[in-house]
């Protein structure tokens, strides 16, 4: 079955065009059917959909291919399919459409008996839930035990925190806003999930050694970010911490206070309060991390250079590197790792020389975002299918480009999604001229959009 639904990728996607003709048919069979022989009335049927019925009619197609239609489709029209019909209902409530799925849940208590028995059905495994209160926190729990992956917006009291152990096999946790609770409160709910594979906590106002320490036995950890709002985390305690965690993948870091504390923590100390084999070293542990966010948002000197190179200079399997508002790439660029894949470099300056030597040393970018970088010209950015023909998504949000730039970035050849929001100076004539020559294989972003982001506290100041 696996290898059917490989083939027929593009046949699903062209019915998922079609669905909503597709299931009006449906109805109009429905109601112009025998109840004898339940046998098609094409009769019934507009004469302009009878050639298309004698090709295919949508209950003949294969039910794996059904399920691979709707999994396309977009919650909305997901749950205008299922009312449709019985089949229909059981095919959408099927678990695999959902697997990939995560429910918002507002208003919790609104919900019926019912509700909670369709998402059981569909065996939802990750849920974001936004301004809980008790009661409503203890029902979902009642009603899903099986959850696998929990964001949520705010807690308003230590009880909703404690009722997180229920579920017994959590591996993703998102705490979106940590202020209202203590630290010792949060850490120790946390440490009890010895299966947690990624780990969010924002919002958090003051994180100490002692309770930063803890979230080391979490030895399964892939995804660790940690944003705190008043103060910097303890370098020494999070220097322990990275020591411990093996299987990393990715780290966020972010605070309010000078990026130096931040550098810190990725020194190599001659003297270490907390114990350690002597024979670790802090940047060789760097080894396994393959995603890295840094984000400063108030101090744009960089000073401890040198220390921030020597820790890209170790991260040999990085695939992606978002650096948020630092001062200049070009102090550092020279040491960014090859295997880059995905580079985010926001409201940072690049000089014309930086973006060379990227070119030359990252030559399997495919994903760049420069929103709201400068320092660079119009003739680099000419240059770029020259620079980056790798890319598939480029971004330059903020970057006011001219027509000649852009009909410049048609010529990237792999590019498939390019983002120029803000691009005040482009006239219609260019952005028709930029689809024609692309053959529209280029999903162009004019208008304005919200940043998207792993984490919305990274954007908050």
């Amino acid at each position: 079955m696996h290898c059917f639904l490989q083939q027929t990728d593009n046949f699903a996607l062209c019915y998922w065009f079609h669905l909503p003709v597709l299931l009006t048919m449906h109805q109009s069979l429905k109601l112009g059917s025998s109840g004898d022989s339940g046998r098609m009335q094409e009769k019934s049927m507009p004469a302009s959909n009878t050639g298309i019925m004698r090709a295919t009619h949508l209950l003949q197609l294969p039910q794996e291919m059904l399920t691979e239609i709707i999994m396309y489709l977009p919650p909305v029209e997901k749950s205008k399919v299922r009312a449709t019909c019985s089949f229909f209902k059981d095919l959408v409530d099927q678990p695999v459409v959902w697997q990939k799925s995560t429910i918002v849940l507002r208003r919790i208590s609104a919900f019926n008996a019912e509700f909670w028995d369709v998402l059981r059905k569909r065996k939802i495994t990750s849920v974001e839930v936004k301004e809980i209160r008790l009661k409503q926190w203890q029902k979902l729990l009642r009603f899903m035990p099986g959850l696998l992956d929990v964001t949520v917006d705010s807690f308003w009291s230590e009880e909703i925190l404690q009722g997180l152990q229920l579920l017994t096999d959590l591996q993703k946790l998102h705490l979106k806003t940590c202020s209202r609770l203590s630290e010792r409160s949060v850490i120790r709910e946390v440490v009890h999930f010895q299966r947690l594979t990624h780990l969010l906590l924002c919002g958090i106002t003051i994180l100490s050694s002692g309770e930063l320490i803890k979230i080391a036995c979490l030895q399964n950890l892939h995804t660790l970010s940690l944003h705190t709002v008043q103060k910097a985390l303890p370098e020494k305690a999070l220097e322990y911490v990275l020591f411990h965690l093996p299987k990393l993948r990715e780290l966020s870091l972010s605070c309010i206070l000078s990026k130096e504390h931040f550098l810190l923590c990725l020194t190599l100390p001659d003297k270490h309060p907390i114990p350690y084999s002597s024979e670790e070293r802090f940047l060789d542990q760097l080894s396994t991390i393959h995603t890295l966010t840094v984000c400063y948002i108030k101090d744009f000197l960089l000073h401890s250079v040198d220390v921030f190179g020597q820790v890209l200079e170790n991260l040999p399997n990085l695939t992606e590197l978002n650096l948020l508002w630092i001062s200049n790439l070009d102090m550092f660029v020279d040491n960014i790792p090859s295997s880059l894949v995905k580079l985010s470099v926001i409201g940072t300056k690049l000089s014309n020389s930086a973006l060379s030597c990227l070119s030359d040393k990252s030559w399997k970018l495919r994903e760049m975002d420069l929103t709201l970088s400068y320092g660079f010209d119009e003739k680099t950015l000419k240059q770029f299918p020259h620079l980056f023909p790798l890319l598939t998504r480029l971004c330059l949000s903020g970057f006011v480009l001219t027509d000649s730039i852009l009909l410049s970035l048609a010529k990237m050849e792999s590019l498939r999604e390019l983002d120029v929001t803000d691009g005040t100076n482009l006239t219609k004539e260019a952005i028709q001229n930029f689809h024609i020559t692309t053959d529209c294989r280029v999903h162009l972003l004019v208008e304005w959009h919200s940043v998207s982001s792993k984490c919305d506290c990274l954007w908050s100041t």
